[in-house]
């Protein structure tokens, strides 16, 4: 069991250091998000700079880590103990957004987690997106603030947890803690936001500098 806890727990947040944002802009614009809009190596900064098609890019490398990294642990700890398999995929899936918004390869500075969480609540029940996604879209639709719908479904991401998998308080804990961390990194957003500063989202990329 120990060796299924240290393999998931390493596998995860390797697989996390793999920013689809850092690794885009670098790739294809020669560039670092991270000197870009924001600063934040995430989702919504890359759109806003850098458009559509490449934030699909992105889309796609976010999303399919964390999906290996939940069945890469579910096989590792169902391999021990088939009763196990759920907790192995929240470990190394959340393992994997840590390792996101902390990649030791790009020196601990990455995104901010919202993506991957929303990842790992799909893998694990999809009513649980379902309802993370809507309440995001219409809170986005309402107030054009990401940050603000991104806080929001924060504090709504581990009650989803604690009612689809009320007496596994293993995988109830982590969603709290994949939960505030994800609001963590959200503080200076709420700074701007409660001194109106913050930057409404629209459609339309930022166009560079000429």
């Amino acid at each position: 069991m120990t060796l299924a806890i240290i393999g998931t727990v390493l596998i995860g947040y390797f697989l996390g250091n793999f920013n689809g944002a850092i690794l885009i802009s670098r790739w294809f614009h020669h560039e670092d998000i991270r000197t870009k809009g924001s600063g934040n190596a995430g989702l919504t900064n890359f759109y806003r700079n850098y458009g559509g098609f490449d934030t699909l890019l992105v889309l796609l490398i976010d999303v399919g880590k964390v999906v290996l990294s939940c069945f890469i642990g579910g096989w590792l700890f169902g391999a021990v103990d088939p009763g196990l398999v759920r907790v192995g995929q929240m470990l190394c899936g959340g393992l994997a957004v840590i390792g996101h918004v902390f990649p030791a390869i790009f020196r601990f500075k990455g995104g901010k987690g919202i993506l991957s969480c929303g990842t790992l609540a799909a893998f694990m029940d999809w009513r649980a997106i379902v309802i993370l996604l809507a309440l995001f879209i219409l809170l986005v639709a309402l107030t054009r603030y990401v940050s603000l719908a991104s806080l929001i479904c924060c504090l709504t991401y581990p009650f989803l947890f604690w009612w689809r998998f009320p007496d596994n308080w293993v995988l109830i804990l982590m969603a709290f803690l994949l939960a505030a961390l994800a609001a963590f990194m959200h503080r200076t957003n709420l700074v701007r936001l409660i001194h109106h500063e913050e930057h409404k989202f629209s459609f339309h990329k930022k166009r560079k500098d000429s």
